[in-house]
């Protein structure tokens, strides 16, 4: 009977708890030194024309980044130096090549000012790379070539234009990249204090989406995570930690919009659809003190079609998936404010009798 007493106090204890709204802001400190590491898979499918079997390519990015704070203001900003050496990335097994791993020497060193909501307030390059004088080749990422489209010219043009928003879509599935990007600085919390269960929004991307109320119209659009606070859990390892989830859904076809963009009316157009669909979820993992992130794990899957009127099949076909893990591998922590700002008492020394001048 005690034991049922005790684990019902429990209980309301931990309810109680998780029903107090928190502010997720998170706690630097002067002089911590904080190491991740990041592993990013990206598994491609691809078909287009007449072939009936899509084409798997798989590439893998992993890099380490560093994190040492030297100064923390007293709106809790602080001045940190982030470095990331450099990035291997591995490409799979293809029908021209085999498996092989680049190493991309970055030399990142940045000076930056980052908010307790991993919000970069200023950024300085302390290691800018060297100007490269040599003239790129023009092209644009090879979209528009390996559709091959044939037949109006308009619609021609209106693909090689929707490229982007296809790319930008394929950069969120890999969750690394820039740190505007990545997963360096996440998640993203709000300014208000919030209570389990709670959501907030932050914007990721834009993409066409239609227009409520206004028929077939679409017009470029906020893409947004949605956050959502889900408490005190435990980690796969047993660690009480605070969950945050985020998660991203976009469904809609871009012929309307690729219509528009030309001035072309969907009798004239050859395009019939161009369906693109993305989704993803990560879950982060954070201290109960500080809200370091001390695991992040994402996974996405999407894809996009080309269709066209009298063609039994798309001419171009692709479709993804994506994970990454974000891992705190060491973390030297600094000195607490308190210690820092706390007066030292005086040293009181006994009289002796003697002068100051004896």
């Amino acid at each position: 009977m005690k034991a049922m007493i005790i684990a019902f106090a429990s209980v309301l204890t931990i309810g109680a708890a998780q029903a107090t709204p928190i502010e997720l802001s998170r706690k630097w400190t002067a002089g911590e030194k904080l190491a991740y590491s990041v592993r990013a898979q990206f598994t491609e499918e691809e078909r287009s024309g007449d072939l009936q079997t899509f084409l798997p390519s798989d590439e893998d990015v992993n890099y380490k980044f560093f994190i040492d704070v030297k100064k923390v203001k007293a709106d809790g900003i602080a001045e940190m130096i982030y470095t990331r050496p450099s990035m291997d990335i591995v490409i799979g097994d293809t029908t021209d090549s085999a498996a092989r791993t680049i190493t991309q020497k970055l030399d990142w060193k940045l000076q930056l000012d980052v908010s307790p909501f991993n919000e970069m307030i200023a950024q300085k390059d302390l290691n800018p790379p060297k100007e490269d004088k040599k003239p790129k080749p023009a092209g644009d990422g090879g979209f528009l070539m390996r559709t091959l489209f044939q037949g109006n010219q308009a619609d021609g043009v209106a693909i090689g234009l929707l490229g982007q928003f296809v790319t930008d879509i394929q950069r969120l599935a890999f969750f690394v990249g820039s740190l505007d990007t990545g997963l360096d600085f996440a998640p993203k919390t709000p300014f208000d204090e919030v209570k389990v269960g709670e959501t907030w929004k932050k914007t990721v991307g834009y993409q066409p989406q239609q227009l409520k109320g206004q028929g077939d119209k679409q017009a470029v659009q906020r893409l947004d995570y949605t956050y959502t606070y889900q408490g005190v859990t435990k980690s796969k390892e047993g660690k009480d930690v605070q969950r945050i989830q985020a998660v991203v859904k976009f469904d809609t076809d871009l012929s309307a919009y690729a219509r528009q963009l030309v001035g072309s009316s969907k009798a004239s157009s050859m395009l019939k659809g161009v369906p693109l669909k993305f989704s993803g979820v990560i879950d982060f993992d954070l201290d109960m003190k500080t809200l370091h992130m001390l695991k992040a794990s994402a996974k996405s899957e999407g894809g996009f079609a080309i269709e066209v009127k009298g063609a039994a099949q798309p001419i171009v076909e692709n479709r993804f998936r994506g994970r990454t893990i974000v891992k705190l591998d060491s973390w030297k922590q600094g000195s607490t404010t308190t210690k820092e700002t706390e007066p030292k008492k005086p040293v009181t020394k006994p009289k002796t009798g003697k002068s100051k001048g004896g």
